[in-house]
């Protein structure tokens, strides 16, 4: 199994009660998609940071994790500078141009980080010598985080989608009858709404969600007026459309209307959509 360092970013400022509360939800998330898929994943975490273990073919959940703002696979190593020069060393075999070395750490160390930098550094050209030093714009970055007495040596950084777990903030119906539909109910669940999807028959706009949520529920109405007026999971804060400010139905109900997309430009719902397919990339 290859580790994996997850790296989450709003949730870091919250206060430790929350932090922790966040955290577990968002190591549930995972855990929940590694599950649906029949994998197997397992995970740590020291403040700041979730560790994971898993088979890299099944990576790309974590592009699909909302809370994740990166993630990297990486070796672990003795925070020493020996150690971490042999590890660096081998990743930096068959690199051709110019790298740098990037370090930071946690802890207290003989070194600084900028010397950790330095001494690693010098142990790759020993071992690729054609190599050059370039620390404003480097063709490679070897990164070196470390952490007490341990230390992870990585030189990918992978973006994840960012915002908020799954399910952190409560949850939504939404509406999906097209694809600013998915667009608006996607952006609810990055700000970490878990949605209940309610959709026409025959639509398939929903079908891209089920990869951002392991137990997505789906209800197939006839239309918005039967969505809106029938049966609501208990718990529900209000609806989300994808309505711009150019097509905004007029709905009546008594729990709020979210519409994400208000202030979006069609050209902004491309850019999205086309980001939001990277994210979701191969198998």
């Amino acid at each position: 199994m290859q580790l994996y360092l997850l790296r989450y970013g709003e949730i870091g400022v919250k206060s430790p009660r929350i932090r922790r509360n966040f955290e577990d939800i968002l190591i549930d998330n995972i855990q929940r998609a590694f599950l649906k898929v029949d994998a197997e994943v397992f995970i740590e975490r020291e403040r700041g940071r979730i560790f994971a273990y898993a088979d890299p073919e099944h990576s790309y959940i974590f592009r699909r994790t909302f809370g994740l703002v990166s993630f990297s696979p990486a070796d672990e190593t003795d925070a020493t500078i020996d150690s971490m020069g042999e590890v660096a060393r081998d990743w930096a075999k068959g690199l051709e141009g110019s790298f740098a070395v990037r370090a930071r750490r946690v802890g207290d160390h003989r070194f600084t980080s900028p010397e950790a930098a330095a001494e690693v550094g010098a142990h790759v050209l020993d071992e690729n010598p054609g190599l050059k030093v370039d620390l404003d714009d480097p063709d490679h970055a070897i990164h070196l985080e470390i952490r007490g007495n341990r230390a992870y040596v990585f030189s990918k950084v992978q973006d994840g989608p960012g915002g908020l777990p799954l399910s952190s903030q409560g949850k939504v119906a939404a509406w999906v009858d097209s694809k600013k539909a998915s667009l608006a109910a996607w952006l609810m669940m990055k700000r970490g709404a878990r949605a209940f999807v309610f959709h026409p028959p025959g639509s398939d706009h929903h079908q891209r969600l089920d990869l951002w949520d392991p137990n997505l529920k789906t209800f197939t109405c006839e239309d918005l007026e039967e969505a809106v007026s029938g049966y609501i999971p208990k718990g529900v804060r209000g609806w989300v459309m994808g309505d711009t400010l150019g097509e905004v139905n007029k709905v009546e109900h008594h729990l709020p209307i979210y519409r994400p997309l208000i202030g979006f430009t069609e050209d902004m719902i491309v850019d999205y959509l086309e980001e939001i397919k990277k994210l979701e990339g191969t198998r």
